[in-house]
């Protein structure tokens, strides 16, 4: 069974005869003024007068509060609770990944530190909570255990790596990440020029090879320098005692 047709305008103020008889109780204005003024202070879905909550700037509203689910019934049926057959939310038409909301790529989600440019981490949205490099290669990972807490799957770390808050959990990810990139990967020629001085030998030559004792029990410093076991002229014994003495 249908709804009775409306032939007057719902505005108390107003109730000119409309043009055309609808059906719609939300579509019965004569014009979009008299359609704002009724709604000014109502639910524009469930017509609940918004100043009896007793929240103050409720009735500046144009839906009730949560939970209800005023407003996503409104986004849903525009045509029906908008003004005339015109829709109060502004149509959607997706074309692509960057209109869901979902980002990739640096422009996505950059780490906060600056020197980490180049890197970005997965979107948290689809529980991809990856660190990724400018090539697209995950550099760290992060999981949600079921005690709540984020723990550090790659790189391995000993002891094991866990936070309680995500921002952290990316913040040390991050550390993590950079203590484990090889140099070479980082700056080529930095890691060349280390490799080259740690090959090169020392233009003073090797260490000398000396021995800590000589078999008459004094002990050298250098080539020319030396400790030898002596008694003071008081005639109290400076040599080293036996247990200290190295087993030859």
């Amino acid at each position: 069974m249908s709804a009775a047709l409306r032939h007057r305008c719902r505005n108390p103020r107003c109730r000119l005869k409309l043009p055309v008889p609808v059906e719609n109780e939300h579509h019965a204005f004569c014009t979009r003024g008299c359609f704002g003024s009724f709604y000014q202070n109502r639910c524009r879905v469930c017509e609940h007068d918004l100043r009896k909550t007793g929240k103050r700037g409720d009735a500046g509203r144009l839906y009730c509060r949560p939970p209800a689910r005023c407003r996503q019934e409104a986004e849903k049926w525009p045509d029906k609770y908008g003004y005339g057959l015109r829709a109060g939310f502004p149509e959607t038409k997706l074309s692509g990944a960057h209109s869901t909301g979902t980002k990739f790529g640096i422009a996505g989600y950059p780490p906060t530190a600056r020197c980490l440019r180049d890197w970005w981490w997965g979107d948290p949205g689809i529980d991809d909570l990856s660190l990724y490099n400018k090539d697209g290669l995950t550099l760290a990972r992060i999981v949600l255990e079921e005690d709540g807490r984020y723990r550090l799957r790659t790189p391995i770390a000993i002891p094991r790596q866990s936070w309680s808050d995500l921002d952290a959990a990316k913040r040390g990810a991050e550390s993590f990440a950079l203590m484990a990139t090889p140099l070479a990967s980082v700056d080529p020629k930095l890691a060349a020029r280390i490799k080259k001085d740690n090959a090169t030998p020392h233009p003073m030559g090797a260490p000398l090879n000396r021995r800590p004792h000589r078999t008459d029990g004094e002990m050298l410093l250098g080539t020319s320098s030396k400790i030898a076991e002596t008694k003071t002229d008081s005639g109290i014994d400076t040599s080293i005692p036996g247990f200290l003495r190295r087993a030859s």
